[in-house]
């Protein structure tokens, strides 16, 4: 399954593993189930709501032989009726949460949705051509909770309700590839006036990570609300139990009078022991329509992590909002409690 953090050698905490995937159909069939459940408590000062819910339900059904491997995740939800501008492009209302490109759809109580589903031909030399609804490039922070290092996003805006920058799912072909030196991928939406991501990434020193995405949306992507392309380049390196990462991110506006988003973060994320964790991030969000600045946020997060055992952990978080502009509520402190089973 492709995710954004395929080359960062992920801490122990929270990262997903098919180590413990089930094999159905007939023995040696290649094919594998595989999922997680994700349960949560959050609580927003500003706001006075406090909210206890299935986050998210997610099975991945996964299948290779010889070259040919193929995958598909489908979500399951309990999020409420809530409305969706989504794919590449697009201003998502719930942040993570995406489906088709250029659609609008309604994610209602127990909803589900086909997250991914993609078709892989790997030529065995480090090239590999990829069909089907798939994961943007973009961003350091991952898509899945099961691959984040705290609860909250670093760039979620005034409301503390999802993400603003980084892309989700839509369908289209990548092209990638990799060497123990660097890696590099095309994606487009293959229309007629196509979306496209361009990913350079640099691997070439040890425990190094180094990555630039750009996005490029077609014409037929652009709205009032959407944008003409997208930015993020971050660097991660791995210090014995210490992991680094730094971001920028941005997003231009597709139109004069558009939106531009702009996004910066820090993260220290270290091992205590084999089962506690700690995430320390710093990051800075702003927004501005025209030439009027909506909001300039500054964000801090603590987040200790516990690992119960090899498919069951934990995570609490804290974050604290200072916002230079106020145009709509801010939560100025966060708290969540997150509890994460894989199967």
């Amino acid at each position: 399954m492709k995710t954004k953090l395929k080359l960062l050698s992920l801490a122990s905490m929270l990262a997903v593993s098919n180590m413990s995937a089930i094999e159905i159909g007939p023995t040696g069939s290649g094919v594998e189930m595989s999922g997680f459940i994700d349960l949560y408590y959050q609580s927003k000062d500003a706001t006075g709501s406090d909210v206890v819910d299935v986050g998210q339900v997610e099975i991945m059904f996964d299948y290779a032989s010889g070259p040919i491997s193929a995958s598909v995740d489908i979500d399951f939800y309990n999020s409420g009726t809530t409305t969706v501008i989504t794919g590449f492009g697009a201003d998502n209302a719930i942040g993570g949460i995406g489906l088709d490109a250029d659609t609008t759809a309604d994610i209602s109580d127990n909803d589900a949705s086909l997250e991914e589903a993609i078709v892989t031909y790997d030529f065995g030399n480090g090239a590999s051509v990829t069909v089907g609804k798939m994961l943007s490039y973009l961003g350091f922070e991952a898509y899945d909770p099961t691959n984040m290092y705290q609860y909250s996003y670093a760039y979620d805006g005034p409301n503390a309700s999802g993400q603003d920058i980084y892309d989700g799912y839509a369908t289209g072909a990548s092209v990638d590839y990799g060497s123990d030196m660097f890696s590099i991928g095309v994606w487009s939406s293959l229309t007629n006036s196509p979306d496209l991501e361009y990913a350079l990434a640099f691997t070439g020193v040890e425990n190094l990570t180094v990555k630039a995405i750009i996005a490029d949306y077609g014409k037929e992507s652009i709205t009032s609300t959407g944008y003409k392309g997208k930015s993020t380049y971050w660097a991660s390196y791995q210090l014995g139990k210490l992991l680094l990462a730094a971001e920028v991110a941005e997003a231009e506006g597709a139109t004069a009078a558009g939106t531009d988003l702009e996004g910066m973060l820090l993260m220290a994320n270290y091992g205590i022991t084999d089962k506690v964790g700690l995430t320390l991030r710093y990051s800075e969000f702003e927004s501005t329509t025209g030439i009027a600045k909506d909001f300039d946020i500054e964000k801090i997060t603590v987040s200790p992590s516990y690992v119960f055992n090899d498919n069951f952990s934990g995570l609490v978080e804290y974050s604290t909002y200072d916002e230079g502009v106020a145009t709509a509520t801010k939560p100025t402190d966060f708290v969540a409690v997150e509890l994460i089973y894989t199967f």
